[in-house]
């Protein structure tokens, strides 16, 4: 591997996008609800805004490991402008691992040489975590599909090229299960909403998408027609590890502004806050749970950078690094006391943020069902707990 792909030398990169080009701006993207163009911008003048895809698609091929550290790095300054530069990667996944050289020129080669977007559309308003629920149907006509449904959250939405659509597909009036279509925004019967109001990662746009007798030819379809629930779980899987990432980014980062504040904070007037020992145990342990969530997301991409199966570490990952996030923000905003409200400070976004991150790519109930199962199967085998 050349020297300019060296994992610290990404790491680098990413490190000082974020603080020299990202956070002079966190505030104004948050408060003005905007997408921030002129940060997509400058990061597709420097490489960095696809980079997560392969080289022969137009990315820089980094890792999964290379990867996650960079979304940590990101996220450390803004979860909320990470996941608009970061979601192409997440969005297109479908494509990547199971499309034809075809689809892959046309929905991923040729969208990231003009700096195009894609987007999911995985949830739906009524079904929420229950993905395998969807509503939204794939009827196969002679010229090849019709398709009528409507998504929610769909991230980067309002600015997407195309929509990746997980349906139902039904097949001479039989449902043969899930599918994955891809599903330009130009064509007729898309509509897209405009973007929501939310409390947290306010900069990155959720609109819904509804999709009326949307005719698409055969290419459109991603892989085979209702084998769609085994490319979904692998879509999930990859995605999580991106949340997890963000998670103990977003941890690392409060603890280094909590070690500052403590260290200039005079208390009782003239003991400095970090003497006193209950801020000291605060610090201490979540430093101790974010060193073990940095592994769990390590263990994560490690297996799935050796094509290993990485579902329930991907699933551990994404739980113990946002509920950390949560209790990490929860407490630290109580040692800045009123300042922790105060929006100068940045530590209620964080703590907005971080309570969206146990939401968004599958819930923390989700990612407990999920090692649940896994822990029963490896019980009843030879491997054991």
């Amino acid at each position: 591997m050349e020297e300019s792909n060296s994992r610290p030398e990404w790491k680098r990169i990413y490190r000082t996008f974020a603080e020299e080009v990202m956070a002079p701006h966190v505030r104004h993207f948050d408060q003005e609800r905007a997408f921030p163009t002129p940060i997509h911008e400058k990061a597709a003048a420097e490489g960095i805004l696809n980079a997560a895809f392969p080289e022969e698609l137009g990315g820089a091929g980094l890792s999964y490991t290379d990867f996650t550290e960079g979304v940590s790095e990101l996220s450390a300054v803004c979860p909320g402008m990470t996941w608009t530069l970061v979601f192409n990667r997440g969005a297109l996944h479908p494509v990547v691992a199971a499309g034809t050289p075809e689809q892959k020129d046309l929905f991923v080669t040729q969208l990231l040489k003009r700096n195009g977007y894609g987007a999911l559309g995985l949830t739906e308003p009524e079904n929420g975590s229950n993905l395998l629920a969807a509503t939204t149907r794939a009827v196969k006509t002679d010229s090849g599909w019709l398709l009528n449904g409507a998504k929610c959250m769909s991230g980067n939405g309002t600015v997407a090229d195309v929509f990746i659509v997980l349906a139902n597909t039904v097949v001479d009036s039989r449902k043969r299960g899930l599918s994955f279509f891809a599903v330009p925004r130009d064509a007729p019967g898309v509509t897209v909403s405009d973007d929501i109001e939310k409390a947290a990662f306010r900069c990155l746009p959720t609109p819904s998408v509804t999709f009326q007798d949307v005719a698409l030819e055969p290419v459109n379809l991603i892989g085979r027609a209702g084998d769609g629930e085994a490319l979904l779980n692998d879509l999930l899987a990859t995605i999580r590890i991106g949340g997890a990432a963000c998670g103990t980014g977003m941890v690392a980062a409060m603890l280094r502004d909590a070690l500052t504040w403590a260290g200039e904070r005079r208390v009782y007037p003239d003991d400095r806050l970090d003497t006193l020992s209950h801020v000291q145990l605060t610090l201490g342990r979540l430093y101790v749970e974010l060193v073990a969530a940095r592994k769990l997301v390590k263990e994560a991409t490690g297996l799935a950078d050796q094509g290993l199966p990485f579902g329930k570490e991907s699933a551990m990952a994404k739980y113990a690094a946002t509920e950390l996030a949560v209790r990490a923000s929860n407490e630290i905003l109580q040692l800045y006391g009123w300042r922790g409200i105060a929006a100068d400070y940045g530590v209620e976004k964080r703590w907005r943020d971080a309570r969206a991150l146990t939401i968004f790519e599958g819930s923390s109930e989700i990612q407990l069902l999920n090692v649940f199962r896994e822990m029963r199967r490896m019980a009843m085998s030879e491997e054991g707990l």
